[in-house]
């Protein structure tokens, strides 16, 4: 099987995820990392035993790299996306694709011009339970939906933002709690409601001492004329696992944690459906990551690169909880509704 080589700029956290992740992937080759820190480079590439760049222009030059991981802090991502883009590299980006919608259409753009493959990181579209919800939604499963809602009822502690500078910061992170952590939830639920067409909402810096939010509500119409909720923080003690619920004229779906925990709809065994013994990817209250649904959409977006097809997660797809959040920062700065489709 002919393989991908794919380098990583960023070698925090999310980092060595995709790097675990790569080296599962059969047609992947994970060639190297780079950080703006020469010392973090090296003990990340030491670690991970792979090539170290001392330069993002040195990972940009080496023609083992077909694509780029873009995994630094969000502000810096369609700059550093274009360059890879630029330099003649496919681009996949982590979430969120930037932190302003000029700067994210400058990355989607620049990689069309370029002949280029983008995508964005949304790996809990690709949890087995999201996959299991979105099939019975192509089925007309829960009928008309009505009412789709997202809570993200998380806890970060002052240490977790004051490790980083940037973070909580407008300028780099983008903002706070929506932006960073609701933002994956956000995403799924506009996927499974059929896009967003307005939102209201507000938000607050309740509990901890940064720049931006670390509350925020909303409601949400989406573009079939359903309505919802988004609460999304990261002041609430101890963190609980993030709730979506979905309600259609046959039943509701609720998932917990990534799981499905009910299922009641017309026509449906509750058990044919319902996880057995769910569990959370990752953390409520500490920001920990399994690296498996970010394999699957890696091995989905390198199986799309080799075919020459767009991804599920296109830049144009991934732009779209981009804009809900900025439209939920804008509505709570103006106190009106704010178009988002």
């Amino acid at each position: 099987m002919a393989t991908i080589g794919v380098a990583v700029a960023g070698c925090g956290m999310i980092g060595g995820v995709h790097v675990t992740a790569l080296k599962e992937i059969p047609n992947a080759r994970a060639v190297g990392a780079w950080s703006r820190s020469t010392e973090r480079t090296r003990q990340f590439a030491a670690q991970h035993r792979i090539r170290g760049y001392t330069s993002y222009q040195e990972l940009l030059a080496d023609r083992a790299v077909e694509a780029v991981i873009v995994a630094l802090p969000s502000g810096y991502h369609a700059e550093y996306g274009i360059r890879a883009a630029d330099a003649g590299k496919h681009v996949i980006v982590e979430k969120p694709i930037d932190v302003t919608e000029a700067r994210a259409r400058s990355l989607i753009e620049a990689c069309r011009k370029a002949g280029r493959h983008l995508s964005v990181v949304f790996q809990n579209r690709y949890a087995p339970a999201s996959q299991k919800v979105r099939k019975a939604l192509d089925a007309g499963v829960l009928g008309r939906l009505v009412l789709g809602d997202a809570y993200i009822k998380w806890w970060r502690s002052a240490q977790y933002y004051t490790s980083n500078p940037w973070r909580g910061t407008k300028a780099i992170d983008g903002g706070g709690a929506l932006i960073n952590q609701a933002i994956h939830t956000i995403d799924l639920l506009q996927w499974f409601m059929g896009g967003a067409k307005r939102v209201s909402g507000v938000v607050r810096t309740s509990t901890h001492a940064i720049e931006s939010e670390d509350l925020g509500i909303a409601t949400v119409e989406f573009l079939s004329g359903a309505v919802g909720v988004i609460e999304g923080t990261t002041a609430v003690q101890p963190g609980f696992k993030e709730r979506l619920e979905i309600h259609g004229q046959r039943g509701s779906v609720v998932l917990e944690g990534g799981f499905v925990t009910s299922w009641k709809v017309e026509g449906c065994a509750e058990g044919d459906y319902v996880d057995p013994q769910p569990g959370s990817v990752g953390g409520s209250a500490s920001p920990v990551i399994s690296h498996e649904r970010h394999r699957a959409q890696l091995a989905d977006i390198l199986a799309a690169i080799q075919a020459g097809t767009p991804s599920q997660v296109s830049g144009d797809e991934g732009l779209k909880a981009l804009r809900i959040v900025l439209g939920i920062y804008e509505s709570s700065a103006t106190g009106r509704w704010v178009d988002v489709g």
